[in-house]
C-alpha cells in the first residue's frame, strides 16, 4: 500500500463480498462469496483490481481496520456510518453489499459498504458469479 491510500492485491490478498439487509432475514440469499488471490492468474488479479479501484471511485463507505480490528472511519457503527454518509438504503428492504479486503496480515484490511442500487455492475457479477466474471471480457 502506498501513503496516497492506494493498494495493491498481493497474491496473499482474500476479498470477501456479502449483501446484506432486507426486511426478510434470509441468510442463504447473502451467498457470501470468499475470492483467495493466491488462485487467481495475474490478469485475473489485475482485474479484481479495477473493480476496488472502481468502489473507491464511486465513494463508497471506507473503512480501514488495523490488526486489532480498531476502524478510522468517523463511526465504529455499520450503521451509523451509513446513516452520516447518505449510503443507506431506502426503505426497510433496502440491501447493501459489504466488500471486506484482507491484503495481509502485516498491512490493515480495506472495507466498502454501498446501497445495491449503487454498485458496480462488475461487484454484482462477483457477488452472483464469483472469480468467472473475471474471465470475462469488460465489453
Amino acid at each position: 500500500m502506498n501513503t496516497q491510500g492506494r493498494f495493491w492485491l498481493e497474491s496473499t490478498s482474500v476479498l470477501l463480498v456479502s449483501r446484506e439487509g432486507g426486511f426478510v432475514v434470509t441468510p442463504g440469499l447473502s451467498a457470501p462469496r470468499r475470492i483467495d488471490c493466491q488462485e487467481l492468474s495475474e490478469p485475473q488479479r489485475n482485474k479484481l483490481q479495477r473493480v476496488l479501484e472502481e468502489l473507491d471511485r464511486q465513494g463508497s463507505i471506507h473503512r480501514s481496520a488495523d490488526v486489532g480490528g480498531t476502524a478510522d472511519s468517523p463511526s465504529d457503527s455499520h450503521g451509523d456510518a451509513r446513516r452520516n454518509s447518505g449510503a443507506a438504503p431506502a426503505g426497510a428492504d433496502g440491501r447493501w453489499f459489504r466488500v471486506t479486503l484482507e491484503i495481509s496480515s502485516s498491512l490493515p484490511s480495506r472495507e466498502w459498504e454501498l446501497d445495491e442500487r449503487a454498485a458496480p455492475s462488475s461487484l454484482i457479477g462477483l457477488w452472483k458469479r464469483g472469480v468467472q466474471i473475471l474471465d470475462e471480457s469488460d465489453d
